[in-house]
């Protein structure tokens, strides 16, 4: 493949002086020149005139050369003002002088000297970008009509090539590195077919801060130099070559890219399916610089040596782009460029409205307008299977929640300081599924409202502040709860003692060995001496029954039961967040606390109970809650509304009559057999976790690691491929989370099973 190694000429500037002198009739001083292949020479003649002579890659064949040639005379008849190099003949009136120098047959060129100062070399390169990213245009204009044979060289510089270029990857030393050059390598193999429908034509190809000259000011480009890489490919190629090298070479960021590609489409305009190639092209360059630096360094050191300052900027280039996401960098490249699909507007509007920090699902974030038992469907009327969402607990828009919710806001809809008969009726209702001495219930708003009472309920009856909870838990987004809050990131505070995850490879029906209970024992242990060494006693033991954001564990109840009697022993309340797991989720019991064996002081629900009105309860003893109101006074304005219970009774009603919980049993064995399976099949998935409607997926790299883009990955194909909506979960984030609504049947998991295999197996290339 041309260009891996370098091979510049050994040619002497006293050479290159005969040269001239002979074949040229030019007396003059020489400079040599940088030059990755061509030996180059900077020309200053006894009469002043300047010029650069180009003694070409011996390896070049005669049509290469012709195309260096045949693309300067093209470019000064289509755009003579265009700041190219300009053919100097030879005294024969030849473009070409063929010579031979110490039995070496060569081939030179004598182009016009272009003024300036080197991109590379600017103290502000970002005031040039709009001008550069113009005038890049304009020689894409004046390329169109141009084609020579030479242009289908097979270039390692052409990102086309990536694929062949992978079989280097084992030259890379870093394991992260390596790692990421897979992925882009797996995501490029996807765009490849795309690439191939572009609009195309000859370009330069290799447009980066050595190959452009600037003004002295740093504002104007003088010239664009080096033809001798060109393609023809693509016209997207154009700027996304000239992003990636001038972010490899530092004298761009990855924000600043949008001046050079406002500057570009400013003369050229370009269409939206090349503007959606941008991001894979331009991490395919990177990968490109990245592999064959790696090879040089094994086999051309030199060569290698002329990329060693890119190459490590590459790296940090490559990850912040893959970090930042193919949508947040190309809907600001569509904005720029003028193409951004329809649904881009409703995004900008909601970034301006709602802050450009309000949370998207997707790559391509998905415009939902309607719900249907276990499907969503988009603006375009395109279904989505749902594997996530658990607030439309028994399905979406189910007829019957909805005619409760309708008949009651037909008749009142007011604040909670009046009787009202379904409003006691779903408090009985729900005491009545609880043990005995939770009988009491104070309403709020949702999940969080409810831990936050909860929170304050046990600080105010124990007299302390200290709190137990699981690491990297979920617990709300109120202040309170927040603190209790450690997946939503930062530190603990000092009032917050953390217990680690039970053994991950436990099951709620096997036996837990004595060492097991032993260390649960001790973390709770350390975890009380941890808060008294800070001054704090513990008020509360916070538990989700389903272990969710700790990546979705299912211990059994020898597990949690020292913890809970070392907590209890502290004076420590216990608090069940079912917000999750309740209502018949685990498939075995209607509470997760019991799967767990838990005998909580106070169970807190959240947004499943409503089906998606909002409501949230907390549930404890009478003396408890009395106790509190007392001190506190507690009220909430809509807690509790009539509306809200018609939306809760109806909930449970529907459980009931379609026997959801007996179904999230059934559909949700089969559906945890099936993962198993899979996980036997392809080296991807790891252990399955959780039961009945809450399961969990692990998403692992070869050697079995955690691996959080592998997932990310996962999800976003699983939605824009298959139509199945998922998430991810866990502290690493690559435990696919599997949540339907309780409605979701085995053709439906046996539909989500067979987008799984497809996606692991279907060459989605996730694996080197």
């Amino acid at each position: 493949m041309r260009a891996l190694r370098t091979n510049s000429s050994g040619l002497s500037a006293t050479e290159a002086a005969d040269i001239l002198r002979t074949v040229y009739g030019i007396e003059a001083a020489l400079e040599a020149l940088p030059g990755e292949r061509d030996r180059n020479f900077a020309v200053r003649a006894q009469d002043g005139s300047r010029y650069v002579l180009k003694v070409i890659d011996p390896q070049a064949d005669a049509a290469m050369v012709d195309c260096q040639t045949r693309v300067l005379m093209h470019l000064a008849e289509q755009d003579p003002a265009l700041p190219v190099p300009r053919l100097c003949l030879t005294r024969a009136c030849t473009e070409v002088a063929k010579l031979t120098v110490a039995g070496q047959a060569h081939s030179a060129l004598l182009i016009s000297h272009l003024p300036g100062q080197l991109l590379v070399q600017a103290q502000a390169p970002a005031l040039a970008l709009p001008t550069l990213g113009a005038m890049m245009a304009r020689l894409d204009h004046a390329l169109r009509g141009f084609f020579h044979v030479a242009l289908a060289q097979s270039l390692v510089w052409d990102v086309r090539r990536l694929p062949e270029l992978a079989e280097l990857v084992g030259y890379v030393d870093d394991d992260d590195m390596r790692r990421l050059v897979h992925e882009v390598v797996a995501q490029f193999k996807d765009c490849q077919l795309r690439l191939r429908g572009l609009p195309s034509q000859a370009i330069h190809g290799d447009i980066h801060g050595g190959n452009v000259l600037l003004d002295s000011a740093g504002f104007r480009v003088t010239g664009i130099v080096d033809f001798g890489d060109m393609i023809h490919g693509p016209r997207v190629f154009e700027p996304a070559v000239a992003i990636s090298e001038l972010l490899t070479e530092g004298r761009m960021t990855l924000s600043e890219s949008g001046a050079l590609l406002r500057g570009y489409v400013s003369a050229q305009a370009l269409e939206a399916r090349e503007v959606d190639a941008l991001y894979d092209v331009i991490l395919a360059r990177h990968a490109v610089s990245l592999l064959v630096h790696a090879w040089r360094a094994q086999h051309d050191p030199a060569g290698a040596r002329a990329l060693v300052n890119s190459v490590s900027q590459a790296a940090r280039s490559l990850e912040q782009l893959l970090n930042t996401g193919r949508a947040a960098v190309s809907e600001a490249w569509h904005e720029t460029a003028g193409t951004s699909p329809p649904m881009a507007g409703l995004r900008r509007r909601r970034a301006r409205l709602l802050g450009a920090g309000a949370e998207l699902f997707y790559e391509e974030p998905l415009h939902i307008v309607r719900g249907e038992d276990v499907w969503l469907f988009d603006a375009a009327g395109r279904r989505y299977l749902d594997v996530y969402n658990n607030v439309p607990h028994v399905g979406h828009a189910h007829p019957s929640v909805v005619s409760a919710i309708q008949r009651q806001v037909a008749l009142l809809a007011t604040h909670t300081r009046y009787l009202h008969e379904a409003v006691i009726r779903y408090a009985e209702q729900l005491t009545a599924r609880l043990p005995p001495r939770l009988d009491t219930c104070i309403f709020v708003n949702s999940g969080s409202e409810a831990n936050d009472v909860a929170w304050r309920m046990a600080e105010s009856i124990t007299g302390r502040h200290g709190a137990l909870i699981m690491e990297h838990a979920y617990h709300g987004i109120t202040h309170a709860v927040a603190a209790l809050t450690p997946a939503l990131g930062g530190s603990v505070a000092a009032h917050i003692a953390c217990l680690r995850a039970p053994p991950s490879g436990v099951a709620v029906d096997q036996a837990l060995s004595a060492a097991d209970v032993a260390v649960a024992a001790a973390n709770a242990d350390q975890a009380i001496a941890d808060l008294q060494a800070r001054g704090h006693r513990p008020a509360a033991l916070f538990l989700d029954s389903a272990l969710t954001s700790n990546g979705i564990f299912d211990p059994p109840p020898a597990w949690l039961e020292p913890i809970a009697e070392r907590a209890r022993a502290a004076g420590a309340l216990l608090i069940g967040d079912e917000v999750q797991y309740g209502l018949g989720r685990s498939g075995s019991h209607f509470w997760g606390f019991e799967r767990r064996g838990l005998d909580p002081d106070i169970v807190t629900l959240g947004k499943p109970i409503g089906n998606g009105f909002p409501m949230g309860v907390v549930i404890a003893p009478r003396e408890m809650v009395e106790q509190f109101q007392a001190r506190c006074g507690f009220f909430s304005t809509f807690g509790g509304n009539a509306v809200a219970a018609a939306a809760g009774l109806a909930v449970l009603q529907v459980l009931e009559q379609e026997a959801l919980q007996a179904n999230a049993q059934k559909t949700g064995g089969e559906l945890r057999e099936g993962l198993r399976a899979l996980a036997q099949q392809h080296a991807e998935f790891g252990a399955v976790r959780g039961s009945g409607l809450l399961l969990g997926l692990e998403i692992q790299d070869p050697q079995g690691r955690p691996d959080k883009r592998r997932a990310q990955r996962f999800v976003n194909v699983l939605c824009a491929e298959h139509g199945i909506l998922t998430g991810l979960e866990g502290p690493s984030g690559n435990v696919l989370k599997l949540r339907p609504p309780m409605s979701f049947r085995k053709e439906h998991a046996d539909r989500l099973l067979a987008a799984l295999a497809a996606t692991a197996g279907a060459g989605q290339d996730f694996s080197p």
